[in-house]
């Protein structure tokens, strides 16, 4: 069974507020971003361009184990951490987090 981990354009509908939604393209590049340069998903998240693919879906079955755990422990994390003001390109709880999981 794949779960379903992050859906973008849900995200998106959430608001019309343009600071929400580029916010949440922010937050997603940087996020993506992490997940490719580290072999962590099965997908390109990402067009040719370079811009986030509209209809970006994660599940469970396109992530690597590491990266279905970081999902779980350290991305709610990341994601409170930017809620109350963090830097969204500070990724050190994702790095740390996956640091952690690769040596258990």
């Amino acid at each position: 069974m794949s779960l379903l981990r992050f859906n973008y354009s849900t995200l998106l509908k959430r608001s019309k507020n343009l600071s929400y939604r580029e916010q949440i393209t922010k937050i997603t590049t940087v996020l993506m971003s992490f997940l490719k340069e580290n072999d962590l998903m099965k997908l390109d998240p990402f067009m040719d361009d370079g811009s986030l693919k509209d209809d970006l879906i994660i599940y469970s079955s396109v992530l690597a184990e590491p990266g279905n755990l970081l999902f779980k422990q350290y991305y709610p994390k990341w994601s409170a951490y930017i809620d109350r003001g963090g830097d969204i390109n500070n990724t050190n709880l994702l790095k740390d987090g996956l640091k952690v999981l690769s040596n258990r």
